[in-house]
């Protein structure tokens, strides 16, 4: 099986930056591990690439970046999360939701409605930057280019491919963003401009064997001189654990916990992994709040 992995690299003698993420076996994962309709392996999916890429400018190993798509459509919202380190992990609020229209399946647009897409960068759980923008479309590569556009005021195309077979099999997943830099050659952002509107399809090409730096030299950059600066792996994994639901139900209080005497099982939204507090334990937690006083 092959790896998933993010890119970087520069076009034309720096004038564009350019980050490409190869995501199959992280959408995957995701669709497994939540059982997710196809309109929300596509959400999601979309999400899980752009919050690869957008990882890359993470500098501390302890940071992450989060993408948030809080909406009025029936898909409810959804979240991602990247470490510095390529991990990833998210779900969505409505992950089984399906039409008697088999074409609106696949709308995520119209999934999602209106709302709000947030992006933030956290170091040690300690929020440092946070933007958020009125989405335009839902369909996150849009909102994505416009989201940069807006908060950042760089030219930025996004494309965002997912190709789902009829067993529900992620067949592909991936896309890139290019930024045009203060200084670029506006002639050559044109020529990359026309090259992405003649591009077939992302997720199709990737299915045919296309590697993402093939799609990008054959496709995306024709006729053009671009170099990968730097790559490494990506991979969905949780970071949760028995020790952070523990710290997590020691927020709740005495008395909250106190309602729990006869023990809980929470969930973890990001992997469905279940971890089993006794009445024993919540009456361990207790008593840690009562050394603490």
């Amino acid at each position: 099986m092959t790896k998933d992995y993010i890119l970087r690299g520069t076009v034309h003698n720096n004038n564009f930056r350019v980050f490409a993420v190869n995501s199959t076996n992280c959408v995957q994962t995701a669709r497994d591990l939540h059982d997710l309709s196809p309109i929300a392996t596509l959400l999601l999916g979309r999400m899980i690439s752009a919050a690869a890429m957008l990882s890359w400018d993470l500098k501390d190993e302890e940071s992450e970046i989060t993408m948030r798509i809080d909406c009025e459509g029936d898909i409810q919202g959804a979240i991602v999360i990247c470490t510095q380190n390529g991990f990833l992990r998210g779900y969505t609020k409505n992950p089984r939701l399906f039409y008697a229209t088999r074409e609106d399946n696949f709308k995520v647009g119209k999934a999602v409605g209106k709302g709000t897409l947030t992006i933030s960068k956290d170091k040690k759980g300690t929020r440092s930057y946070f933007s958020t923008i009125e989405l335009i479309s839902g369909e996150i590569a849009e909102d994505l280019a416009y989201y940069y556009q807006q908060s950042e005021q760089i030219p930025t195309a996004v494309n965002l491919g997912i190709l789902i077979d009829k067993e529900a099999k992620v067949r592909s997943a991936g896309g890139f963003i290019i930024q045009q830099l203060p200084y670029a050659d506006k002639k050559i952002a044109d020529v990359i401009k026309e090259n992405i509107a003649q591009t077939p399809n992302l997720s199709d090409l990737m299915d045919m064997g296309l590697s993402i730096p093939e799609i990008l030299s054959r496709f995306v950059f024709k006729g053009l001189q671009w170099q990968i600066n730097a790559e490494k792996e990506i991979a969905y994994r949780c970071n949760c654990s028995y020790e952070l639901f523990s710290k997590a139900l020691l927020l709740l209080g005495k008395e909250e916990l106190q309602s729990l005497k006869e023990g809980i099982k929470p969930v973890c939204l990001y992997c469905n992994k279940e971890y089993n507090f006794s009445s024993e334990d919540i009456q361990s937690l207790i008593e840690q709040l009562q050394e603490q006083k």
